[in-house]
């Protein structure tokens, strides 16, 4: 422990801006799964990477509480966090000291407010799931972590489950800086984001809409429209970068950093994030999906103008598509092996 802390010492005394890993709210505890954890060294070791090769020195926040070493922090990194896993029940649950205090959220956002950056990232159907309160630290930046996941059910129907996918091309990212030398992004289930009203917060990627539908858990509804996977936006002096998943970036089993011009869009958020010039937060012109109302059949094909009274109809399918794939439980890899 003595040479860990020792170890820490040395790399916060390195020259160049710190970002700075959580892993202090259940980051870890992805392990129990059987899969690999989300700390700065398993999945997110591409994200340490490249940030190395910006300049930064990397660290964790080991066993100290966030607010010991924000001080000195430039930009701090929370991968996904969660709760303790329940094998038998295949599902998070909440451990009061794997959760943000009201001291973290406080931290944070006070950081944020006197010039730090922040990058976070959710799961998909959000806090439902992983049994963490991710929603309660970003709603006071403007934004809400919604319960849901963005699914491609025609795909999911035909594809193994943790690889089924949907894709953002470049050209359709709504901010200018963020789409450089982007062609298309690809993006694993993921929560999205409520934008409120009057927050200095605007879509950083959208969803496809249509048939990539949004499923709502906990209040039970679908929505066909495209709806923002990630999110940039200012607070005080700061900035942050919020993601409803966190596969975008990963590399580990189902990581996606090397797929398509990821890699590059990692890239172009993190330097926005550590730059201090123009925010550049006004959206181009960007086509929406499919907006409007749809149905799915039994061959999970779209259908148009079907009487409303099917909506629960239609919502008791895809409940029943979604058990039958498995993504919406908790499962670990011995499960998921095919």
């Amino acid at each position: 422990m003595q040479s860990k802390k020792n170890n820490q010492k040395s790399i916060l005394a390195r020259s160049g801006p710190l970002a700075l890993f959580d892993s202090s709210h259940g980051q870890r505890n992805w392990a129990q799964t059987g899969f690999s954890s989300r700390e700065m060294q398993t999945n997110f070791a591409g994200v340490m990477e490249l940030l190395c090769r910006l300049g930064c020195v990397c660290a964790t926040t080991a066993s100290d509480p966030l607010s010991t070493s924000l001080p000195r922090t430039r930009l701090l990194v929370i991968p996904t966090s969660t709760g303790e896993y329940n094998r038998s029940r295949k599902c998070w649950t909440p451990r009061s000291d794997l959760l943000f205090t009201g001291g973290d959220i406080q931290d944070v956002l006070k950081f944020v407010q006197d010039g730090g950056r922040l990058l976070a990232f959710g799961y998909r159907f959000g806090d439902s799931f992983t049994r963490s309160n991710l929603r309660e630290l970003f709603s006071p930046l403007g934004c809400l972590l919604n319960d849901d996941a963005v699914l491609d059910l025609q795909l999911l129907r035909a594809t193994y489950p943790l690889d089924a996918y949907f894709d953002t091309p470049g050209n359709e990212l709504p901010l200018q800086w963020s789409a450089t030398a982007v062609t298309t992004v690809r993006w694993r289930t993921t929560a999205t984001f409520t934008i409120l009203p009057g927050a200095n917060v605007v879509p950083l990627a959208l969803s496809a809409g249509g048939k990539c539908i949004s499923f709502d858990r906990s209040l039970r509804c679908i929505r066909f429209s495209s709806l923002p996977v990630a999110v940039a936006g200012q607070s005080g002096r700061g900035r942050f970068a919020l993601f409803g998943g966190p596969h975008v970036f990963e590399t580990g089993t189902y990581g996606l950093l090397t797929s398509h011009d990821n890699a590059r869009f990692l890239q172009n958020v993190l330097r926005w994030l550590l730059d201090d010039g123009p925010p550049g937060l006004q959206p181009r012109p960007t086509t929406h999906h499919a907006l409007g109302t749809y149905f799915f059949n039994r061959q999970l094909e779209v259908e148009r103008e079907v009487q409303a009274q099917r909506d629960q109809h239609t919502i008791a399918y895809v409940e029943r598509i979604l058990r039958q794939t498995g993504i919406i439980k908790a499962l670990d890899r011995p499960y998921w092996l095919p």
